[in-house]
């Protein structure tokens, strides 16, 4: 019996080691995996809004050609991306040039509609440097301020960027890069 018991023990003792030998190399498996992964998610942020656009720009005299002394621009094209995959770019935007001493000052609104209707609302704020030279290429941010259909309870926000050629009015083209949120 004494035989018995002290092979028990002594399995009972090989177990137990075993057990925590598989525990504590587990532990430092999934603390090594845990850290690599946040480093991982940290470095491969992947947007939730990245749009595409091409589109043409009709541009009149501002009115304030003191304060302002810029464009009204109205644009109607295409655009492409996530989350709206296909939809009508309109956007309705002024530019002034007293505002911001050396630089194009644009602010603007924007709709992208889907085919199905849903319609996804933006605003933004541009700059560019004003110079001699016929491309510009406007950047900064946009809010996303709503919508409807899918859209209707959302926000969001990212940066913007455009290429514009003060000669051809037909082939401006911009980008959206950003994130949305669904709050509803």
């Amino acid at each position: 019996m004494t035989r018995l018991t002290n092979r028990w023990l002594a399995r009972a003792a090989a177990v137990a080691a075993a057990a925590l030998l598989v525990t504590g190399g587990t532990a430092g498996v999934t603390f090594a995996t845990e850290t690599d992964r946040a480093g991982i998610v940290a470095d491969t942020w992947l947007p939730t809004v990245d749009i595409a656009s091409n589109f043409s720009v009709v541009a009149t005299t501002h009115p304030d050609t003191v304060g302002c002394n810029g464009y009204n621009v109205v644009g109607t094209g295409t655009a492409t991306g996530k989350p709206v995959g296909s939809a009508t770019w309109s956007q309705t935007e002024v530019v002034c040039l007293a505002t911001i001493p050396g630089k194009y000052d644009i602010k603007g609104t924007l709709t992208l509609t889907e085919a199905d209707g849903d319609k996804l609302n933006f605003s933004y704020a541009l700059t560019a440097p004003v110079s001699t030279a016929t491309l510009v290429y406007p950047t900064g941010t946009f809010k996303i301020t709503g919508g409807t259909g899918n859209y209707a309870m959302v926000a969001g926000s990212g940066k913007m960027n455009a290429r514009v050629n003060l000669l051809d009015h037909d082939h401006v083209s911009a980008t959206l890069v950003g994130d949305i949120q669904y709050l509803g």
